[in-house]
């Protein structure tokens, strides 16, 4: 972990002079990734990414002993944002290994405590925990079934995500395996 006071030192002494930004600048060209299409390059300008970081603040509060993880590529959008978020509100930023397969075990070492991710990560995810309940066989999976229908009730009816019981015995185990 390097603080920021730190990198500023390491940069004091450069003779690059600063050179101010505007909204208008573009500081980033991100790619769409193509999987509903042909991959395209999409500029980005600061007004851009601060918008969705401000969009984003409003949804999630964040402060110094957050923590987030990141993993996806630089020039994603949504790693941006985050980025910017995370900036803002001062927090850590944990970058992973490097190997996607590894993205748990980096979860379980960094413990991150914010977790915003991509419909295609969430999907493998989701995908990875069926197996694992449907494989479970007898009352595992009818457990995990209804830890789930019970979930779902409950935000439904009073936007509740907390359930101590299932909470204990079902998700418990899903959090774990992501950092907690």
């Amino acid at each position: 972990m390097h603080e920021l006071s730190s990198i500023i030192a390491a940069g004091k002494g450069e003779a690059a002079p600063f050179q101010r930004c505007v909204k208008e600048d573009y500081p980033i060209f991100s790619y769409t990734s193509g999987t509903t299409g042909d991959s395209k390059g999409v500029k980005l300008t600061h007004s851009n990414i601060l918008g969705a970081v401000n969009a984003i603040m409003g949804k999630l509060s964040g402060n110094r002993e957050d923590v987030i993880i990141s993993y996806l590529p630089y020039p994603h959008s949504f790693e941006q944002c985050l980025l910017g978020f995370t900036l803002m509100h001062g927090s850590r930023i944990g970058y992973f290994s490097g190997d996607p397969a590894q993205l748990t075990a980096d979860c379980q070492v960094l413990k991150p405590s914010i977790f915003p991710s991509v419909p295609r990560l969430y999907n493998r995810i989701y995908g990875v925990l069926k197996d694992k309940m449907d494989s479970a066989g007898g009352c595992k999976t009818w457990l995990a079934h209804r830890a789930i229908a019970s979930k779902i009730e409950a935000l439904r009816a009073n936007a509740s995500y907390t359930s101590p019981c299932y909470d204990k015995l079902v998700f418990g185990k899903i959090c774990a395996s992501l950092g907690g």
